[in-house]
C-alpha cells in the first residue's frame, strides 16, 4: 500500500502539479509571475533577459514532468528535487517580505504560505512513501524517448509562445507634449519593464525616473511644491481601496497624478476592472505594448522636482498617511 501511494505521488500527482504550474505560466505569459524576491530581482540585477528566463524555466518544468512520467527510477528523486526547490523559493519569498502572491498559478495565485503547505505536504508524502518495490527490475525499453519528446515539445512550445510574444507591440501614435526643460522625446516601449529597487530614485529629479520617459503626456506640476504620483492597476484591490478611502479627500486628490498601468501588452483596462470612483486626481496612463512588471500601487512623493519617497505595493507611506 505504501509503495502504491508513493507511485501515485511520484508518477501522477507531482508531475500533474508541476504541469499545471507550467501551463499557467505559459497561458499568462509574463515574467511578472515569477517569484519577485528570489528570482526576478536576482535575474534582473544580473542582466538576464526575463522573457528568456521564463521560457527556460517553463521548459525545465516540462523536462521534470517528462522524467517523472516516463522514467520510473528517476521519478521519485525528481519529485523530491522539484518540490524541495519550490519550498525553498516560497520560504525565501516569505522571508523577504512577499506575503501576497507567488505567481505559481498565474495572476490569481494564493499567498506563498498556502502554496508552501501544498508543496510541503506533497514533499512529505514523496519522502515517506517509497515506490521502489513497484518499479520493475527490467525497465521498459527506451524510457528516455517519451521523456525526451515531452521535454523537447515543452521547450519548443515555451520558446515559441514566450519569445514570440516578447516583441514589443507599437502603441497608438501620440504627439509628444513638451515638459519643463524643453524635453519632448518619448522613449519607445520595451518588451517588459521591471525595477529591482524603486528606492534608487529617491534623491533624484523626477525627469530621471525612466517610467515617465515612456509617456507622451507627463504629469503636471512636478517641479514645484509637493505632488504624489501613483501607478495603479484597475484589478488591484489595494488600489481600489486607495481611491475609495483616501482619495475622496479633495485636497489630497488634487495633489495626486494617478497613472494607470495597462492590464496587458494589448489592453489598457481589464474587463474585470473595478469602477473608477469620482475624484479630483489627474488621470494618465502608461502606454500599451509593454509588459509592465509593477507591484501596484507604485507611489512617489515628489517635492520641488525631487523624488523624496518611492514605494511599491503601498501608497500610505509616500502620501504621508501613516
Amino acid at each position: 500500500m505504501q509503495a502504491k501511494l508513493g507511485q501515485i505521488l511520484s508518477r501522477i500527482m507531482v508531475p500533474a502539479w508541476v504541469l499545471v504550474g507550467a501551463l499557467f505560466k505559459l497561458y499568462e505569459n509574463t515574467p511578472g509571475l515569477l517569484p519577485k524576491e528570489t528570482i526576478l530581482k536576482v535575474a534582473n540585477d544580473l542582466g538576464f533577459n526575463l522573457n528568456l528566463l521564463l521560457a527556460v524555466l517553463i521548459g525545465l518544468e516540462f523536462f521534470a514532468v517528462g522524467v517523472m512520467l516516463c522514467v520510473g527510477k528517476l521519478a521519485r528523486p525528481m519529485a523530491i528535487f522539484m518540490l524541495s526547490v519550490f519550498c525553498l523559493i516560497l520560504l525565501g519569498e516569505m522571508a523577504l517580505g512577499n506575503l501576497s502572491s507567488c505567481g505559481c498559478l498565474g495572476a490569481n495565485s494564493p499567498p506563498p504560505w498556502v502554496m508552501l503547505l501544498i508543496d510541503g505536504a506533497l514533499l512529505f508524502g514523496v519522502v515517506v512513501f517509497n515506490p521502489s518495490p513497484l518499479i520493475p527490475a527490467q525497465p521498459a525499453r527506451w524510457p528516455l524517448v517519451p521523456a525526451a519528446v515531452i521535454t523537447v515539445g515543452g521547450f519548443v512550445m515555451s520558446f515559441v509562445v514566450v519569445m514570440g510574444a516578447a516583441r514589443p507591440v507599437p502603441p497608438p501614435p501620440a504627439p509628444p507634449i513638451p515638459v519643463p526643460g524643453g524635453a519632448t522625446a518619448v522613449v519607445p516601449v520595451k518588451p517588459y519593464w521591471f525595477s529591482s529597487d524603486v528606492t534608487v530614485w529617491v534623491g533624484k529629479p523626477w525627469t530621471e525616473v525612466d517610467l515617465f520617459s515612456y509617456m507622451a503626456t507627463k504629469p503636471s506640476g512636478l517641479d514645484s511644491g509637493t505632488r504624489y504620483v501613483v501607478f495603479y492597476n484597475r484589478t488591484c484591490d489595494h488600489c481600489e481601496d486607495m481611491f475609495r478611502d483616501d482619495l475622496t479627500d479633495p485636497q489630497l486628490a488634487a495633489m495626486v497624478t494617478a497613472i494607470e498601468v495597462p492590464a496587458s501588452k494589448t489592453q489598457l483596462t481589464s474587463p474585470n476592472a473595478w469602477v473608477m470612483p469620482m475624484n479630483d486626481c489627474e488621470l494618465l496612463a502608461l502606454p500599451v505594448g509593454c509588459d509592465w512588471i509593477i507591484t501596484s500601487p507604485l507611489t512617489l512623493r515628489i517635492v520641488d522636482g525631487i523624488v523624496e519617497c518611492a514605494t511599491e505595493g503601498d501608497h500610505r507611506e509616500c502620501m504621508e498617511l501613516e
